[in-house]
Order: C-alpha cells, then structure tokens, then sequence
C-alpha cells in the first residue's frame, strides 16, 4: 500500500525479502528478473522511483538484474521477482532436516515489522519499529556463516511469523516441536510500545521480520554458542525438536503446555 511506504522503499524491499529467501537455504543472490505489471494511476516518476529502489538493492548485495517484463494493469501494481543464487552443493540447507533433539534458533528479535505495519495504520511514519517493516534487512552474512560452517539440520526465513514457519520445518521434517515463551527474542521497542496486543502475538504470528529459523544438533550447539560469544551470530535457543507425535507446544513462563497452531500468514486463504 503507497500509503505506507515510498516507490523507493517498495522496490528495495521486493528484492530485500528474495535475497533473504536464497540466504535462508544458504545461497548467494546472483542474479534477478524482475516482472512489473503497471497500472493507469502509477506515474513515472513513481515507477523510475521503484526501479531505483530495486537497482540500489541489487546493487548492494552484488545481485545483477539479467531481464524481466513491463507490463499494464487494470488493477494494482504487482511486481514479481525471481532470484537466481548459487550454494556449495555441501551448504545448502532445507527445511527438512531438522530431527528429534534439536535445539531451535532464531536470530534478532521478532515481531517487529508487524507492529511498524499497525502504526503505520494509525498514522506513524518513523520509528524503529516502522523501519523494520519498510526497511526489512535479510541475514545474509548470518546464513553465510551458518551454511559454511555446516551447523543448521534444516533453516527458514521468517517471513510469514514464527508459528507458521516452524510449522513449516516440522512438517517438512516429520517431526514436533517445543518453544518456550520466555526465551522468544522481543525488542525493547516492542515490549515498551502499547499495541492492540501483547508482544508475544506479534512474535508468534507477525511475520515480515526476516531473520533466520534454524535447528541444529547437538554436537554443533557448542559451536553456535561460541559464535554468539564471539559475537559472530546474534541469535538465541527458543526450543528443541521432539517427536513428531507430541505436536508444536507453546510452554508459559509456569511450565503450562499449549499447542502452538500456525496463526501467521497464509499465502493460500
């Protein structure tokens, strides 16, 4: 919605959220073609400023933009991005890895970016919060580390809120999952802010924050803890990987079980 953000920032954060799709299977962003469909009450001035938002990105992260198609539309403005990256075939890193035993990581805070959504709504246009959704910043240098090094079983980016995603890797994976409410990473911006809901469902079922999901077993926890010591990764244990029979439980600060069911984003509904 333009009304929230600038042709630039849109056409940044188009790329932005496909470079972290490639660094979330531990990838380098090569190349992209970039598919526009433009409707009558766009402006050129506003379309040559979506475009260099897009150009600035790429720019950025080394990503050459090789075609396209510029089209019209009878409604809304759609752009459509696909994202070339390369992998050592060793690095790559899927959803389906992850396996009884575990530990669960996630980088960053999260919940951000949906809380800047809904005061953008009552009309706020800066702030620490707002710029995380306008300006999302995919981990590229964390999945970059993480896939080189071998230390995730299975990795996803968190676009679509951390209930939906782990729900992803489990399904992909064959198996459960338990996340303690008290170790979610949320930002003191978010936590100090009165919003229409506590903090935790803006963590649970936001999305758009971007940061990386991951699992990883147990010889490599150690090493995932030296990296945060050394402050090579910035990320914290949420949970572990159980049985597929148990489910996804969510467990209070009182040691209370409760299924954790995927409230975030639904591409399909």
């Amino acid at each position: 919605n333009l009304r929230y953000i600038s042709c630039y920032n849109l056409g940044a954060k188009a790329l932005l959220v496909n470079i972290s799709d490639i660094a979330a299977m531990g990838g380098i962003p090569k190349y992209a073609l970039i598919a526009i469909a433009v409707p009558d009450n766009i402006k050129v001035a506003e379309l040559n400023e979506l475009y260099r938002g897009i150009k600035k990105t790429a720019s950025s992260y080394n990503v050459s933009i090789i075609g396209g198609d510029t089209s019209g539309s009878k409604n809304s403005l759609t752009i459509n991005i696909t994202l070339l990256g390369e992998a050592k075939q060793g690095n790559i890193v899927r959803r389906g890895g992850a396996r009884p035993g575990d530990k669960i990581f996630v980088t960053g805070t999260l919940g951000d970016s949906s809380a800047g959504l809904e005061l953008l709504k009552k009309g706020k246009r800066k702030g620490f919060l707002i710029n995380r959704h306008i300006k999302p910043i995919p981990r590229l240098k964390e999945a970059c580390f993480i896939a080189k090094n071998r230390l995730a079983a299975s990795m996803i980016d968190v676009s679509d809120g951390l209930s939906t995603d782990l729900n992803h890797i489990c399904r992909m994976s064959s198996v459960g999952a338990v996340i303690y409410e008290e170790k979610i990473p949320v930002s003191a911006e978010l936590k100090n802010i009165r919003l229409k809901k506590p903090p935790l469902h803006y963590a649970l079922s936001g999305g758009e924050d971007y940061e990386l999901l991951f699992t990883v077993n147990e010889k490599n926890v150690i090493k995932i803890y030296n990296a945060i010591s050394k402050n090579r990764l910035s990320a914290a244990m949420i949970g572990e990987i159980t049985e597929r029979k148990k489910g996804i439980l969510l467990v209070d600060s009182k040691g209370r079980q409760r299924p954790l069911l995927p409230t975030g984003f639904n591409h399909f509904k």
